[in-house]
């Protein structure tokens, strides 16, 4: 049952996971794979620009850091090891999908009955 938000004047309902991940959309599943795996990476490098933007807006703005200062900096010990979670997190979120096992068929027809229901 959906749940009012008063503040928001707007409703909620609880989350359920779908199986639309395991559908295969295109010819096949690695190419399914593939093509997720080029929506992930634009997304990640699309926040990673947008970030870059921000930083670059503000060094003009306001001062205080320079892109010499940027191309020398060197990082703690505590801080590489925040960085090489945040990589492995990239890593993962572009290229787990590669490795997705995709079995459901993806068709048109509202009828579509799965060869392999019918002894095929």
């Amino acid at each position: 049952m959906a749940k009012s938000n008063a503040e928001s004047g707007t409703y909620t309902v609880d989350y359920f996971k779908s199986d639309t991940h395991r559908g295969v959309l295109l010819k096949d599943t690695m190419t399914d794979n593939i093509v997720t795996a080029m929506i992930n990476m634009g997304a990640e490098m699309w926040a990673y620009r947008r970030r870059m933007l921000v930083m670059e807006q503000l060094m003009l703005e306001r001062g205080g850091i320079t892109p010499e200062m940027i191309e020398k900096y060197v990082p703690s010990e505590t801080l590489m090891k925040s960085w090489e979670s945040e990589r492995d997190r990239f890593i993962g979120n572009v290229y787990d999908v590669l490795a997705r096992p995709a079995d459901i068929p993806v068709t048109a027809e509202m009828n579509y009955t799965d060869p392999k229901e019918k002894g095929n």
